[in-house]
């Protein structure tokens, strides 16, 4: 089945008889008047996210995004008492913060209400005992970042849209950031969460994670995609500024000597913050935009931090040894700092690819045992997807490095698609279908931190197994009984 086919695109049979006009008064009994649109100005001030499926549509006079209603809560009551309504009166509502996600999962896609949480941007509290921090769901990233910075502080949660992402999305997406090899991705990063249910329950989940007081009910909602509850606000961990940054940069005659110096360092004990291996494609036609060093084949850029100079400068030695050992030539580390200070820029014009281009990343995360299969498998099925004279690229790179394997970031892009909607979706779905199918195949999972969406919805259920899909219908089912929390979403209906 295709994605355009699956049943995320389409409305269910949710009551859709009401008035706009009438809806928007309801609610705005909860949250002030001016905190509620409806109709056409509810659709154009809120577009969608970023994902291609969202451009695309919106650029054909289709969107994805067809709220009636957008209403903006400033508290955790408000969203309590917009999801009562919203239930009672069996309207889907779709929780949405920065827009920064790009599988289209905060798509109103069902109609009803887009609920905006991004005036829930209260930072609660600072703990500096504990070092962690309360704060509300729509805080955006970059913004908590810098407050915690004029107090020596991090997050140290920078995705690559820290500008735009909230707090809020980042943990409902299970989002990862360029720091996650040391620093772990989201779900490293919360240690408890305020969540509302859909029956406008408020519920406060344990102030510590990993408890022996039953299963682990904060990591239930971390990537869930707003399907099982809204997540008002988290409660995370702080670290203090690293003291020292050290750069290194290694060239490797093959993929698969890169791979295993980052075996080696991961299962060795050493965390370095970043280790960012690209293959031959991505290293000269796209790092090489942004460091302008010449690279010429499959380089590696490991950055380590810390507060403690000499572990920093010891670290540093272990990293290399391992990649001198696999064969690793040693590049100025310049090349690396020039990607810590210009790493944003390929989310911004003219890095970031606009419309008439089709693309897509298709992430996917494995063991070591299988990391190299993945990589091969997928890239190849990619590229063998659609015919080539569409004159697709594909570019990849692995960023996110576990203690028991890492995960592949493969881009495609098409120069320009079919000139009709249903063409260029075709195209895009064939890329997408190959690289889902050849990901299951080859021992990985498809989706390693952008989430699933709109995209992948098609695939998810042979990536758990029918089993697993009627377990986590059975838990949608327990907490939304009217089927109203993102409609469709994570295949769930």
């Amino acid at each position: 089945m295709s994605i355009t086919e699956h049943s995320s695109y389409k409305t269910f049979g949710w009551r859709s008889d009401f008035d706009s006009r009438a809806l928007a008064a309801e609610f705005a009994e909860i949250v002030n008047h001016d905190r509620v649109l409806h109709g056409s100005e509810a659709r154009r001030r809120f577009p969608g996210d970023s994902s291609w499926l969202t451009y695309i549509h919106a650029h054909h006079g289709t969107p994805l995004s067809c709220q009636d209603v957008v209403v903006t809560p400033k508290s955790t009551q408000e969203v309590a008492a917009i999801l009562r309504l919203a239930s009672r009166l069996r309207v889907p509502v779709t929780p949405v913060g920065g827009a920064s996600g790009v599988q289209g999962a905060a798509n109103a896609n069902c109609g009803g209400i887009l609920l905006n949480l991004l005036e829930m941007k209260r930072v609660r509290q600072v703990d500096l005992i504990s070092l962690t921090c309360t704060v509300e769901a729509g805080v955006v990233v970059k913004a908590l970042e810098e407050q915690l910075n004029e107090q020596g502080l991090s997050f140290t949660h920078y995705p690559a849209s820290a500008e735009w992402a909230s707090i809020g999305g980042c943990v409902a997406a299970r989002g990862s950031g360029v720091l996650s090899t040391k620093y772990g991705n989201i779900q490293d990063h919360v240690l408890s969460a305020e969540v509302v249910l859909p029956s406008g329950d408020i519920v406060q989940l344990p102030t510590v994670p990993r408890h022996g007081v039953g299963p682990e009910l904060t990591q239930l909602f971390v990537g869930s995609e707003g399907t099982l509850g809204v997540i008002t606000a988290v409660r995370v961990k702080l670290r203090r500024l690293p003291s020292r940054r050290s750069f290194s940069v290694f060239r490797f005659a093959s993929l698969s000597q890169g791979i295993e110096a980052g075996r080696l360092i991961m299962t060795s004990g050493v965390r370095p913050t970043v280790m960012r291996l690209y293959d031959k494609e991505a290293a000269v036609h796209s790092l090489d935009r942004a460091v302008q060093a010449g690279l010429d084949s499959e380089t590696m850029l490991i950055m380590v931090d810390g507060e403690h100079a000499s572990l920093v400068d010891a670290e540093s030695a272990i990293c290399r040894e391992f990649c001198l050992a696999q064969g690793g030539r040693e590049l100025r580390p310049s090349i690396a700092e020039a990607w810590w200070a210009n790493r944003y820029v390929f989310y911004r014009p003219p890095y970031t690819p606009q419309l008439p281009q089709i693309w897509c990343t298709m992430d996917a995360v494995a063991d070591f045992s299988h990391i190299e299969a993945l990589y091969r498998n997928v890239t190849q099925a990619m590229r063998e997807a659609i015919d080539p004279s569409w004159g697709m690229t594909v570019r990849t790179h692995l960023s996110h490095w576990f203690e028991w394997g890492s995960m592949i970031y493969p881009r495609f892009a098409i120069p320009k698609g079919p000139d009709d909607l249903n063409g260029a979706l075709k195209l895009h779905d064939e890329v997408v279908r190959a690289a889902a199918l050849a990901a299951i195949e080859a021992g990985g999972i498809i989706n390693d931190h952008h989430g699933v969406g709109m995209r992948l919805a098609p695939y998810l259920e042979q990536q758990l197994g029918a089993a697993g899909m009627m377990l986590l219908r059975q838990i949608k089912g327990g907490l939304d009984q009217n089927q109203v929390l993102c409609p469709g979403k994570l295949a769930m209906c």
